[in-house]
């Protein structure tokens, strides 16, 4: 599907008319093949860099052309539009945005955001009157989707930290992981679009002023900021994962041992009892109704003198 939008007065307004050549924006999410082709015959893009950015797995980066500039971002997945089980688990998904001489063609798989979400979320919204201005608010809001998901994430390792040292420690597994998980995939997502940035006046097909050369340089600086926290939070999760996981073993290893003595507490006993049982001549038998009660104190002896020397050795 093609959605057409053009500035007026600052703002992107739907165009009407259904004509591209109208248009300041051409948002082409999911296209067909019949899209596909009439964007190749009017912006002269490459049928192979179309068919990349739609490709889940594309990675970041930035394309010279002749007739255009290719600048392909990881953008995070709505939650609404995320198709996992667990809506916590974090998605990327690519967003190529073809500058071309006067328009911007964006194509993608999923809409991960609306035209309204490109300044709803600013304080001052600023204008959008040239494909430079889109470009860089397009810029902006794949930043602050991605910033929305990492500040949270410190209270979380928080709340991980205070469970793994108590006994809560079995519950904060699924958390844990997912987290560390969305690490990695923010933080890969998060060098790519910076790697991207940093190359961005090399492009050709637009000129950015020195006021939007300062915006640019603002969100560059916001995705470097971004990319170090989350490399120092997939830092805090891997040490904490590792303290979970010592843990566990310790917590088993404490379980084995406490088996293991009561099974040689127990183990005199049975031996005693299996002992008398038998069909020999041992003493104390001949039916004597004494016996019985003899192997139970015998018993009971050993089993309380055993407890006492692994209380006094601190085994249990």
């Amino acid at each position: 599907m093609i959605r057409l939008y053009r500035a007026d007065g600052g703002e992107l307004k739907v165009v009407e008319s259904g004509n591209m050549q109208d248009s300041l924006w051409i948002d082409a999410v999911a296209p067909t093949p019949e899209e596909v082709e009439s964007l190749h015959s009017l912006f002269r893009l490459d049928l192979q860099d179309v068919a990349d950015c739609l490709d889940p797995n594309e990675r970041s980066r930035l394309e010279i052309e002749e007739s255009y500039d290719l600048v392909v971002l990881r953008s995070l997945l709505g939650e609404e539009q995320n198709g996992e089980t667990d809506v916590r688990r974090v998605q990327t998904m690519p967003i190529g945005i073809f500058v071309t001489k006067d328009k911007v063609v964006t194509v993608r798989l999923v809409p991960s955001f609306s035209h309204q979400e490109l300044t709803s979320d600013l304080k001052r919204k600023p204008k959008i009157d040239t494909k430079e201005d889109l470009l860089l608010q397009l810029m902006r809001k794949v930043n602050r989707d991605i910033e929305r998901r990492v500040r949270p994430m410190e209270r979380t390792i928080s709340s991980i930290q205070q469970d793994i040292m108590t006994s809560k420690r079995s519950d904060v597994a699924p958390t844990a992981f997912i987290l560390s998980n969305n690490l990695i995939v923010l933080n890969m997502g998060l060098l790519a679009n910076l790697n991207t940035m940093s190359m961005l006046p090399k492009a050709k097909h637009f000129k950015l002023n020195k006021a939007q050369l300062d915006i640019a340089e603002d969100l560059e600086d916001d995705v470097a900021q971004l990319y170090e926290m989350t490399t120092i939070y997939r830092e805090v999760m891997a040490n904490l994962l590792n303290a979970y996981e010592s843990a566990m073993a310790n917590n088993l290893q404490k379980v084995m041992k406490t088996l293991t003595t009561i099974s040689l507490i127990l183990f005199i006993p049975i031996m005693m009892t299996a002992l008398f049982s038998m069909n020999l001549a041992l003493p104390l038998t001949n039916d004597d109704p004494v016996s019985f009660w003899v192997v139970i104190i015998m018993s009971a002896v050993f089993v309380l003198g055993m407890w006492m020397v692994f209380r006094i050795k601190q085994i249990l």
